[in-house]
Parts: C-alpha cells; structure tokens; sequence
C-alpha cells in the first residue's frame, strides 16, 4: 500500500514537471476578445519572481482601469483623427469651388474675305425708286419698248394710268417730228418759207412736234389741216384741248445702282424732256 502511494506521488511530480517546462504554443491577443475586466497592466521589468509579483499585484490593480480606458479610447481618437484628416479636403472644397472663374478669353473674330465685305457693303446700299410720269399712248409704248432692257424682277415695276382733261376751249393743230431732230428742223423751214408759222414743241409731252397754231374753233383748225394737205403736207392734226388726255405714269421700285444708272439712261434718250422723279 505505501509503494502505490509513493508511485501515485512520484507520477504527479512528473506530470506536473512536464507541464511547466512544455513549451506552449503563441497565441495571436489580436485574434481572441480580451474582456476589459480581464486585463492586466504589468509593470517595466516585471519578472516571474513570486515576491516581485505579490509586491507589484496591488499596484497593476490600481493601474488597471486607467490602462483599460486608454486602450479602450485609442481606437477612438485613431478613428476621430482619421475623420478629421478625411473632413479636411471636404471642407476646403467649398472654398475651391468659391473661387471665380477666370474670364474665358474670347477668339478673336476671324476677318471676312474681302469678298462677303463687298456683298455685305453692296446690300447695305439702298435701293432706289423712280416714277416716269407724263407718258401718253405713243410714248409709252417707246419706253415700254426700251425697259426689257433694265431686266427687272417681278414686283419692280408698275403702271398706273389716268385721263386728264387739260382742255381750255381750244383746239390745236400740229405736224409730227420726223425721223430725226435736223429733218425736223428742216421741215419747220420749209413751212415758214410757205407762209405756215410754226415752232418745235420743247417743253412738254409733245416735244419734237411741230405746233401750227390754236384756234378757238374746231372749223378754223380744220381749214389750216386742209391748207398744209393741200401743200404737201398731209400729217397734220387737230388735237382739242378739251379733250380727256391718258397719261401713264411708271413707278421702278428697289432698283440696284445698276438698273438705276441704265433706267437714266434710257430716260434721256426715249423722253428727253420729261424727267425721272424720286418715288
């Protein structure tokens, strides 16, 4: 009986031998939860001694929940400063965003050709607008004849007619000009030196034409017609001065520079004595 209590003796030495030298395996503190109540601070230069660890055991105690709150808040102020350095660029952004723009600098316009220049300037111009008044049957189919030429758009021209009565009673006889102005002239003098006086209308719409004389009675009109027939001369008329007289007046509306140069032109040459007026 006292050699097996001896052996169970001698076993638990060895048992108890065995653990404390087993080396045991590292434990990874970050992986496993330490409760904060569990936490102990050990001191610097703490040692396995007994006595050192009773002697050192009331003041680990006394330390521990200070130690405790500042592990504790170390996340914190890790995670505040983090917050702070993250709000920084967050809060200075307004401020960039408040800067003023700085003004675009606009390109410089592109000078035109020279030839959008001369349309532009040409279109800038403004159109003229003519009336040629005073035209009777004769002479406005001479003008009408002549305005072809002009090559006028649709809405350019327009004809307006009216009857005029410029008749004072009396009634007009004249012989009509020839083909040009010296067979005219020559024809003026042959009917002075045959005892017709006469003269060449300068002034009005009958210019060119060969004026006889009035007369305050159509029959004595009528005998000098006969008196020049019997001469030779068959081309005279009578022309009552009460007579309705058509007059045609044509208005040329929005005419470039160069339709207005030709339209003057053409003026001096078909009606000479009868103007162009402005619109």
């Amino acid at each position: 009986m006292k050699w097996f209590v001896a052996l169970v003796v001698v076993l638990n030495l060895v048992v108890a031998m065995y653990g404390s030298f087993k080396q045991r395996p590292p434990m990874d503190v970050h992986a496993q939860e330490v409760s904060p109540g569990q936490v102990k601070l050990l001191p610097t230069g703490w040692t396995p001694d007994a006595s050192a660890a009773q002697a050192s055991a009331p003041h680990a105690a006394a330390s521990t929940p200070a130690a405790l709150a500042k592990a504790a808040s170390a996340p914190h102020e890790a995670v505040k400063a983090a917050g702070k350095a993250a709000a920084k660029p967050v809060a200075s952004a307004p401020k960039a965003l408040a800067k003023p723009a700085k003004p675009e600098l606009k390109p410089a316009a592109k000078p035109e050709a020279s030839g959008a220049v001369a349309v532009k300037a040409a279109e800038a111009k403004p159109l003229a607008c003519y009336r040629w008044a005073g035209l009777n049957d004769s002479l406005l189919a001479r003008v009408k004849g002549g305005v072809p030429s002009l090559k006028l758009k649709s809405g350019q021209l327009q004809q307006d007619s009216k009857e005029e009565n410029k008749g004072s009673g009396r009634f007009w006889v004249y012989y009509p000009p020839l083909a040009t102005q010296s067979e005219t002239k020559t024809l003026s003098a042959e009917l002075k030196d045959k005892g017709f006086d006469n003269y060449i209308v300068s002034g009005d719409e009958f210019k060119g034409n060969l004026s006889l004389g009035l007369f305050g009675k159509e029959d004595a009109a009528r005998t000098l017609v006969a008196r020049l027939k019997a001469a030779g001369y068959d081309k005279a008329v009578v022309k009552s001065k009460d007579q309705p007289v058509k007059q045609t007046t044509l208005s040329f509306k929005d005419l470039d520079a160069a339709q207005a140069e030709h339209l003057k032109a053409l003026q001096k040459r078909l009606t000479p004595g009868i103007a162009l007026k402005g619109c």
